[in-house]
């Protein structure tokens, strides 16, 4: 291969992330999403915002509806680089966890049908995207929960 399998986008900040999702959880929220935001500004699962805004374009192209705002779209495209860079994270970590567990690249490189170079390239390329800060979404807590419960332990653990 030889030559970089994708070009990089600069990972948005965390902070733009959480205003991004901020800006169009309360315009594409819908059902149980919406309750979530408005009780305690809990936003959308990233896909569900990007497809909100695909969903809405795309009706507006079909008929009646307005196409989305530029700023919807900007905000939808900064959450799709969020996406990536927690898919990006997730497969390096992944990769990591397959060497760990004793699979070898020839055994890796099958499984994701690539070469043992390219696999190997691929892993060195997700790499440094490990060291870049993500917005993380936490679940919502019960309601009236004021901290994370424990881990529970089972007693043959201790």
């Amino acid at each position: 291969m030889g030559e970089d399998m994708r070009t990089w986008l600069p990972a948005p900040s965390p902070e733009m992330v959480r205003a991004a999702r901020a800006y169009l959880t309360p315009r594409y929220a819908t059902g149980a999403d919406q309750v979530l935001w408005d009780l305690i500004e809990h936003p959308l699962p990233d896909l569900d915002a990007i497809d909100a805004v695909l969903a809405a374009s795309d009706r507006a192209q079909r008929g009646p509806g307005d196409q989305p705002q530029p700023m919807e779209v900007a905000a939808a495209l900064v959450v799709l680089e969020a996406a990536r860079l927690d898919m990006d994270q997730t497969e390096a970590r992944l990769l990591d966890a397959a060497q760990a567990s004793a699979m070898g690249w020839e055994q890796i490189a099958a499984i994701l049908g690539l070469t043992v170079e390219e696999a190997k390239e691929r892993h060195q390329q997700l790499k440094p995207r490990l060291d870049e800060p993500v917005a993380h979404v936490l679940p919502p807590r019960p309601h009236g929960q004021t901290h994370r419960p424990r881990a529970v332990t089972r007693t043959g653990d201790r």
